[in-house]
């Protein structure tokens, strides 16, 4: 594929305009439709119109029904042996592993390495589509077998409610993608580790949350590791010289993704809506708005002549697929499992392992003072992670601030 041009770039932003912009036009239309009394469900269109828009079942009765299932989950987690749990964990630390180690490297390998014509492969939004349509179907299998296993799926949200983290998510994976292009491997997925920093900025300017010291202490150790890492690097991205660009895109990455876990984290306790539930139709979204991007921009002819001419690329692009939409649901699994606190250390480890593994696959040079910024943010993630273990030893009356996350 050749090198994109200034007007390739507005094209590319045009396009996502268009994409985001017609349907909130559409549910701009709908909520006035229905403010103004609009109550024939009869029809596929007004059927459609009212699920967008319009909650979607009795709030006190969804509450019901949740509490029901959560007193059967702990009475069935309460049955459980030992061996069995901890197989269990061990299965879901696996899984987890090998799924995003193996993304990880495919993604590395698409963005940065040319094909059998000689030429890299630029279209993340392509990717995107690919990883979100295979998530889509990966998610509604899931959700049929919790429906058909007498699991409630139901849920109160209008489904536009969805789109705004599926909208942050499309750009903070082409952030992403994109961000390869001009940094390392390494720097992205450390860089990465800094979005507790805008996670914490975001969650004072929009509920006024206030975080323990230990947690500004954590944030400074791993910015400053992450610094420290990236001034001794030896630059090897495909295109050089522009590494602020690489960091305003993995800028832009923290950003919209700490306003998707926010969002994903206000409509899961506004709507009782199921993780499963949110997979699927955050995915929905999002395949939908890349899809439309794709064809607007008619981006989707110079995806497919460069994959007739590199056959090789469609295997990579199914792995990557494959390993994101199990990824996720192993994710998904563990956190409504184990707690956010498991999940945070087992992703700690396997960032650690896609680091090295990054390394050493594709050659990245690395002096002794990098191995310190690495290590320095390793230690104050491990560190939060600690002072979580031992918070959650103590039986506290009232947390007085919700956890943050330890770095994804």
């Amino acid at each position: 594929m050749p090198d994109r041009t200034a007007a390739d770039n507005a094209l590319e932003v045009l396009s996502y305009a268009i994409s985001f912009g017609s349907f909130y036009l559409f549910v701009w239309v709908a909520r006035k439709l229905v403010k103004t009394g609009y109550q024939e469900k009869t029809g596929l269109w007004s059927r459609l119109l009212h699920a967008c828009v319009s909650e979607q079942l009795d709030p006190g009765e969804k509450l019901k029904l949740a509490a029901e299932a959560s007193d059967k989950g702990k009475k069935d987690k309460a049955t459980e042996s030992f061996c069995y749990s901890a197989l269990h964990l061990c299965a879901c630390t696996g899984g987890i592993i090998v799924a995003y180690v193996l993304w990880g490297y495919m993604q590395e390998r698409i963005m940065t390495k040319p094909y059998a014509t000689g030429e890299l492969f630029h279209s993340s939004k392509f990717l995107v589509f690919a990883n979100r349509v295979l998530a889509l179907f990966v998610a509604y299998i899931a959700r049929e077998i919790q429906r058909r296993n007498g699991t409630d799926v139901s849920h109160t949200a209008p489904l536009y409610q969805f789109s705004f983290s599926s909208v942050s998510n499309i750009v903070s994976s082409v952030c992403q993608y994109e961000a390869l292009k001009y940094i390392s491997f390494p720097t992205q997925v450390l860089s990465k580790s800094c979005k507790m920093v805008p996670v914490m900025m975001m969650g004072y300017l929009v509920s006024r949350k206030v975080y323990p010291m230990t947690e500004y202490l954590v944030a400074v150790m791993v910015t400053g590791g992450v610094f420290l890492f990236k001034y001794y690097e030896v630059n090897d991205a495909p295109v050089q010289n522009t590494e602020f660009v690489g960091i305003a895109f993995i800028t832009g990455y923290m950003v919209c993704d700490s306003f998707t876990s926010n969002w994903q984290s206000r409509v899961f306790k506004q709507y009782s809506v199921g993780s499963i539930t949110m997979m699927m139709y955050a995915n929905l979204f999002s395949s939908a708005f890349t899809a439309l991007g794709l064809i607007v921009t008619w981006e989707i002819g110079g995806v497919l002549t460069y994959l007739s001419e590199n056959p090789g690329i469609l295997y990579h692009i199914v792995i990557m697929a494959i390993c994101s939409a199990v990824g996720q649901l192993f994710i998904f699994h563990t956190i409504k499992t184990y707690g956010p606190l498991v999940f945070a250390t087992i992703q700690t480890l396997r960032q650690l392992i896609s680091i090295f593994n990054s390394i050493v696959q594709f050659g990245h040079p690395l002096v002794p003072m990098e191995g310190v910024g690495i290590g320095l943010v390793f230690f104050a993630i491990s560190f939060q992670i600690f002072l979580k273990w031992r918070k959650k030893g103590h039986v506290a009356k009232k947390p007085s601030t919700p956890p943050l996350p330890a770095a994804a």
